[in-house]
């Protein structure tokens, strides 16, 4: 897709024309969609605006297959990231090349994203229901446990203890431990 813009450049032609992929190749599609992930802004309002500002970014610099722009010297540019951030950029007039770039590939890069958020936020179906169950009248089938009569004290080797009247406590063992 070719989109004719105002000439920047010294010289007697007053337009240029930017060529755009048809299409953007897995990699240049992929770098676009995850740029988006390295976006720190939890605002939510300036959030999405700035999501559309990185695509339209990012559409730019991986969209652009060819151009008639050249330099003082009359030399053609080379279409490479640098000169796309000098030459377009870093100029404000490029909203006709943005709306052009995202009208080219917004459907290609965020069809897929809108169509995995919204995959990951729906409901899956299951078997059976994921609600809790009312409690049941009827007697569960599950038996309780009964309480354990078995003493963890050892009994055979206790020893006795009384009280003196002092206050003083003395102990006797008992026949068994004391044999």
């Amino acid at each position: 897709m070719d989109v004719v813009i105002e000439c920047r450049c010294p010289g007697e032609h007053g337009q240029d024309t930017i060529t755009f992929f048809d299409r953007l190749d897995f990699r240049r599609a992929t770098t676009v969609a995850k740029a988006l992930s390295f976006i720190d802004n939890t605002d939510p309002v300036t959030r999405p605006a700035e999501v559309l500002a990185v695509l339209s970014e990012y559409y730019l610099l991986y969209g652009i297959e060819s151009w008639t722009l050249v330099g003082s010297d009359r030399k053609k540019f080379e279409v490479n990231q640098a000169s796309i951030r000098s030459e377009l950029l870093e100029h404000p007039d490029v909203g006709l090349l943005v709306d052009a770039a995202d009208a080219q590939y917004q459907a290609q890069v965020l069809l897929p994203l809108v169509r995995k958020a919204a995959s990951s936020s729906q409901p899956s179906p299951t078997d059976e229901s994921t609600s809790p169950t009312p409690p049941s009248t009827e007697r569960s089938t599950r038996r309780r446990s009964r309480r354990s009569s078995i003493s963890t004290i050892p009994t055979a080797a206790t020893e006795a203890t009384s009280s003196s009247l002092d206050g003083v406590s003395s102990s006797s063992q008992s026949s068994e431990s004391a044999a």
